[in-house]
């Protein structure tokens, strides 16, 4: 029979036959048997033994065939093991426990990586919690034959799973382009975590660690890694310092609301921007502010002069500048400006070390966007455990379950 063919073919039965395909109902149920004599795996170990006996029947869930829902019936078999004793043979189309098929998983999770899980689940009339545990078995399988050799360079970020500054920190493979690891929280326990799963003979093949100046990850990283080289994102360093400009904008234009209220109105983004990126009206009234002596327009110009800081090559001459900027920002009477000079003093190691080790966290902040994209299309996750298994099933880049037919 063709269907039975199809069957014995996508499963790739070796020790195993197919007896018959009946329809019940909606569905197709393919009864499978041991073939006579065979010697068969230990699921521990997977050394051939001889049958002992033979278990209840089970059944699992197979890829739907021209929109009509396939199951396998079968009963196992329990092996005589010389190293292992008594175990239940390996079944080859499925691992363990499942009631899902290998073929099953695979398909399930290929189109989870594109699709919203609802959506897949409408789509092989399956249940979400179907969906969700194929995803969780093909990450099961992807973390257990993960090679971790070659992380040399993690950036660690966080982003927001939900309203309410619920926070998940992550921490990315910068060399593969891939996420290591996903936790809820930002806390010092939270980025220990990673490192308790990691391992101290993994962590000490860290040579250099890209993050932002949160304290809790730093004392993390010192503790953990502390011979790998900490550079704090240059980004991050910018953007702290825009967040610095623009409070001098806004508390110069609240001293000039009685008097000049429409001077500054409008020109936030003439301070924050490159130069380069003005467009005409914009640097237009830029020359025409310049020429007023304005706070704000002193701390643009510190700004624009922190920005050469990372047009040196040699980190001596890149302290010998940091050092002067420090001197004009701390004598600038800008408050904020002067803040974020005591910031950087603080760091000061951090900030120089991308002179020797040259990372940031573009790639990071890239793969913080697709997270937050496979969070839009399922309108967010309700437990912080759907929403990690989620980010690492379509960023880590695990491999998925090996089967003999390809369905997608």
């Amino acid at each position: 029979m063709l269907v039975e063919s199809i069957v014995r073919q996508t499963l790739g039965l070796k020790d195993h036959r197919v007896l018959a395909v009946e329809e019940e109902g909606t569905a197709l149920v393919a009864r499978l048997e041991l073939k006579h004599g065979r010697l068969l795996p230990c699921s521990s170990c997977g050394r051939r033994g001889r049958v002992r006996d033979r278990l209840e029947m089970r059944r699992f869930r197979h890829v739907p065939l021209w929109g009509m829902s396939v199951r396998l019936e079968y009963a196992p078999a329990r092996v005589s093991c010389r190293h292992c004793g008594v175990k239940v043979e390996r079944i080859p189309w499925a691992r363990g426990k499942s009631p899902l098929s290998r073929p099953l998983v695979v398909v399930l999770a290929t189109w989870t990586r594109l699709l919203a899980w609802e959506v897949v689940a409408k789509l092989f009339s399956v249940s979400w919690g179907t969906v969700r545990a194929a995803v969780k078995e093909a990450v099961d399988h992807g973390l257990r034959y993960r090679r971790l050799e070659k992380v040399l360079y993690i950036g660690i970020d966080e982003i927001s799973r939900r309203k309410g500054h619920v926070y998940h920190t992550q921490v990315y493979d910068l060399l593969d382009k891939r996420l290591l690891w996903s936790g809820e929280g930002r806390e010092a326990a939270t980025l220990q975590r990673f490192f308790n799963e990691l391992g101290p003979e993994m962590s000490r093949r860290i040579d250099a660690v890209c993050c932002d100046m949160w304290n809790p990850y730093i004392e993390v990283l010192k503790q953990q890694v502390p011979e790998a080289t900490l550079v704090f994102d240059k980004f991050h360093l910018l953007r702290h310092l825009l967040e610095a400009v623009n409070d001098v904008r806004k508390a110069e234009a609240r001293e000039l609301r009685k008097t000049q209220p429409d001077l500054l109105k409008g020109t936030r983004y003439i301070w924050l921007k490159n130069p380069w990126n003005l467009t005409d009206k914009q640097r237009e009234r830029l020359s025409f502010l310049e020429r007023i002596n304005l706070k704000v327009n002193r701390a643009y110009l510190l700004k624009e002069a922190f920005r050469r800081l990372w047009n040196y090559i040699h980190p001596g001459w890149a302290k010998r500048y940091l050092r002067k900027w420090f001197w004009w920002a701390t004598h600038s009477r800008l408050k904020p400006i002067r803040d974020f000079a005591w910031l950087l003093r603080r760091h000061e190691d951090g900030v120089l070390a991308w002179f020797k080790t040259p990372l940031d966290n573009g790639a990071t902040e890239a793969m913080n966007n697709n997270a937050k994209a496979v969070s839009h299309r399922a309108h967010g996750y309700r437990t912080a455990e759907t929403f990690t298994l989620s980010l690492l099933h379509c960023l880590g880049k695990l491999a998925l379950p090996k089967t003999v037919h390809r369905f997608v």
